[in-house]
């Protein structure tokens, strides 16, 4: 799937539309309550798509003290919280050799992991992963958001955001796009 093969890989389960970075930082909110020991969430789009602002509502959906911050130049950032997430992006990592030593497996055994720009350690990443991938929409801050679950773990993962996201939407009380209508109160 982050190989560049997705042709021959899952279908997205999944297609959000965001039109603004609360939007982004919401949807990344919702994963954030759903999200256990274990689980992985690779995210894949171009500078400025978005990728650190779903792992910001993350973190704060996990009560980290913590700020989300892009973690280009340290490679990891560690955000501590009712479980424990870790925010690596590959940006400046050279081969999937160097990826293996980062050693991200185990961090897994502790918390979760969220990683940015997968593409550079496919061979070495879990393979049930939530992918993300992150398209620049119609207008200036609109994303695109797909999501395509790689294995039963992530499935569970997508499933509980999905349910987490339909709260929260309620709750908020936004406005339904066009495309759905929502009944009268």
């Amino acid at each position: 799937m982050v190989d560049g093969k997705s042709a021959a890989g899952p279908n997205p389960a999944l297609l959000l539309i965001s039109d603004s970075e609360s939007d982004t930082i919401r949807i990344g909110n919702a994963m954030g309550h759903a999200i256990r020991t274990g689980d992985t969430v690779l995210l894949s789009g171009d500078l400025g798509a978005g990728k650190t602002r779903v792992v910001h509502g993350m973190a704060e959906a996990l009560e980290s003290t913590v700020p989300a911050r892009s973690p280009t130049f340290v490679i990891v950032n560690e955000y501590p919280g009712r479980l424990h997430l870790s925010h690596c992006d590959l940006y400046r990592i050279g081969s999937s050799a160097e990826v293996e030593e980062l050693a991200l497996d185990e961090r897994l055994r502790e918390g979760a992991l969220v990683v940015e720009w997968p593409e550079i350690g496919a061979q070495v990443l879990p393979e049930d992963v939530l992918f993300l991938k992150l398209t620049n929409g119609d207008h200036e801050e609109q994303r695109v958001i797909t999501f395509t679950p790689t294995g039963p773990k992530s499935a569970g993962l997508l499933s509980r955001s999905a349910a987490v996201f339909e709260a929260l939407d309620a709750t908020v009380g936004l406005k339904p796009s066009s495309k759905q209508e929502r009944p009268p109160k």
